[in-house]
């Protein structure tokens, strides 16, 4: 880097006015002027204080952004722009994971191909919706450059991602039979949290959050009061809940899954207020899961030519599936936590070979749909 003085005509008169060069990581010289400097002495502090060549990067541009009491926060709020606590811890986990992958990278020099290309490599699992909050978050880094560095540098234009609208598809029973052969899992704790998943419809968050005191094995039944976010904080309310509504429920536990669920609380000495399943004393995560599971699936060949949308969720489709053979809908609906009958009846998705029994039960009638 290198101090610069210049003598300009200002005012009828000749002044020094200073100005500094520095050479980025392209090795592209650029020069700037030290603002309010009229000694080599005050460019010299000035540009100590600048801190010109880390400001740009990503790290230290987002470092506060979407933290409770952050000048960010305080921010926006002038502003007008309000963000409920459940959007700001969104925002403020997506901003850990951009400063995880890109904190190293000046702005100015990041390529949005690079991003896109990052997110169609290595987030496969995550739907179009996750990769598009993933790049809005992304914007809002480039707005905050306008208060964190001496020059704004324009947001990009990012393109969308397809929304993944495909509904997921159901197990059928040999299929369901398959994945839950217990020495198809080299890891017993995983293979017991997607079996209560099944068998008590459980959303892959409420799974995670599962403490022992929430099983009652005396009277068989689960409580569901509470689901793990991708960061692994437990909320004391249901997905559809919140702090003053918090949509508590209760599922029965199949016997089975009873004796299951007891025999594991006995053998790990686990307290009552231990999570269910946890590693090194924390939920497991969300990722970790959901790419067993994927892998499972695809070790049984359950999805061959790639048609079906056969995920954790769809452990939960299935059960709905088939809990409304024998229960009325609004039964199920209470069950499983829905918010309205219609997000039941959108869940409700038989597969082929489970409609075998409807196809026998009406072969008569339609052997007859044209005879008087």
């Amino acid at each position: 880097m290198k101090i610069l003085e210049e003598k300009v005509f200002k005012k009828d008169k000749i002044i020094s006015k200073w100005f500094y060069i520095y050479e980025d990581s392209l090795h592209k010289k650029h020069k700037r002027v030290c603002k309010n400097c009229k000694t080599k002495e005050q460019a010299e502090i000035y540009i100590s204080k600048l801190n010109f060549v880390n400001q740009y990067l990503i790290k230290n541009i987002a470092k506060d952004m979407y933290l409770p009491e952050s000048e960010h926060i305080k921010r926006l709020q002038s502003f007008g722009k309000r963000i409920s606590d459940k959007t700001r811890l969104q925002k403020r986990q997506h901003i850990e994971l951009i400063i995880q992958q890109w904190g190293e990278y000046n702005i100015k020099e990041l390529r949005v191909a690079d991003i896109e290309k990052y997110l169609l490599e290595n987030h496969k699992h995550h739907s179009g919706s996750w990769k598009n909050f993933y790049l809005e978050t992304f914007g809002n880094i480039y707005d905050e450059t306008i208060w964190k560095c001496e020059y704004q540098v324009p947001k990009p234009q990012f393109q969308k991602f397809a929304r993944n609208s495909k509904k997921c598809d159901v197990f059928a029973t040999e299929e369901l039979n398959k994945i839950f052969q217990v020495d198809l899992w080299d890891n017993y704790q995983d293979y017991l949290l997607f079996y209560l998943a099944a068998t008590c419809g459980l959303r892959l968050g409420e799974a995670r959050a599962l403490k022992v005191n929430q099983i009652n094995l005396k009277n068989q039944y689960l409580e569901v009061n509470g689901f793990c976010r991708n960061d692994g904080y437990r909320t004391d309310y249901n997905k559809t809940g919140n702090e003053e509504d918090k949509k508590h429920r209760v599922v029965p536990l199949p016997d089975e899954a009873l004796v299951k669920v007891a025999n594991y609380i006995a053998i790990n000495k686990l307290s009552s207020d231990d999570f269910l399943f946890s590693h090194l004393g924390k939920p497991i995560t969300q990722d970790h899961l959901y790419k067993t599971f994927i892998k499972k699936v695809n070790l049984l060949k359950l999805n061959p030519l790639g048609n079906r949308k056969l995920v954790p969720h769809s452990l939960r489709f299935t059960y709905v599936t088939r809990m409304r053979r024998n229960l009325p809908a609004e039964d199920v609906r209470e069950l499983v936590g829905h918010s309205s009958l219609t997000m039941t009846e959108y869940y409700t998705r038989p597969s082929l070979p489970e409609l075998q029994y409807l196809i026998d039960k009406t072969k008569d009638a339609s052997n007859n749909l044209f005879n008087k």
